[in-house]
């Protein structure tokens, strides 16, 4: 978390810096902009780990969630050429694998295999442009806090047990550029990374104590494309 923090504290300090430049561009019109987008899910790192040593032999077992398609909206309103802020949200077709043997190593868990799941995603950021706007280029900045969750039927509760944690709150950082198809529309193109700690537990039915499977640092990338449509004020 201490990495995800510092990441964070940069951006933010990049953001802070560009927000402070002069604008020296003619005065243009604050406006809103809202971007509708597809693109591809992809986990970095399990979300879930646990070790079992048998037969003096030690085994890593844990949950993956899968790269998927994901869907989501933004919407971003913009002081000025340089600087504005941005809300947006997603959803991640992504179903969650376990590996073998998770199950003998988690008491009452009976999760096997693949399993259909989701992982959805919120955001606040601050946006700012990194170089000097013009009608053919941008590269824009956001950094802000994220919150994301994850569910579907590999996380319902049962007879045998029910997840907790599956809520985490963390950061979001991102990097786009655009190419102009109109004097309204773009053509978006971003990278983002949700960085945050997951704690997920799993308490087995019966049993009022719950399985750590202990906090493990999370980079979810998105990258995506979308249709930027400029609304004027």
């Amino acid at each position: 978390m201490k990495n995800t923090r510092s990441v964070l504290i940069t951006a933010s300090v990049i953001a802070s810096a560009a927000m402070l430049m002069p604008d020296t561009s003619a005065a243009q019109d604050r406006r809103i902009v809202i971007t509708p987008w597809a693109g591809a899910f992809v986990p970095a790192t399990k979300v879930a780990q646990v070790k079992s040593v048998a037969g003096g032999v030690t085994s890593i077992h844990g949950i993956q969630q899968q790269s998927a398609l994901a869907l989501g909206l933004n919407a971003s309103y913009w002081f000025t050429d340089l600087a504005g802020i941005e809300v947006g949200g997603a959803w991640a077709f992504s179903d969650a694998k376990a590996s073998l043997g998770l199950g003998s190593a988690v008491p009452g868990m009976h999760f096997a295999g693949n399993e259909s799941a989701r992982v959805i995603v919120g955001s606040a950021k601050l946006m700012v442009n990194l170089l000097p706007l013009s009608d053919r280029t941008a590269l824009r900045l956001g950094v802000g806090p994220a919150i994301i969750s994850r569910g579907g039927s590999a996380y319902d509760a049962d007879s045998h047990g029910e997840f907790t944690g599956l809520t985490s709150v963390g950061g979001a950082i991102s990097l786009c550029t655009r190419l102009p198809l109109t004097d309204f529309i773009s053509l978006r193109v971003r990278a983002e990374d949700f960085m945050y700690s997951s704690k997920l537990r799993f308490r087995e039915a019966g049993d009022p104590s719950a399985f750590s499977f202990g906090s493990r640092l999370q980079n979810d990338m998105v990258f995506s494309a979308g249709l930027q449509m400029v609304f004027w004020r």
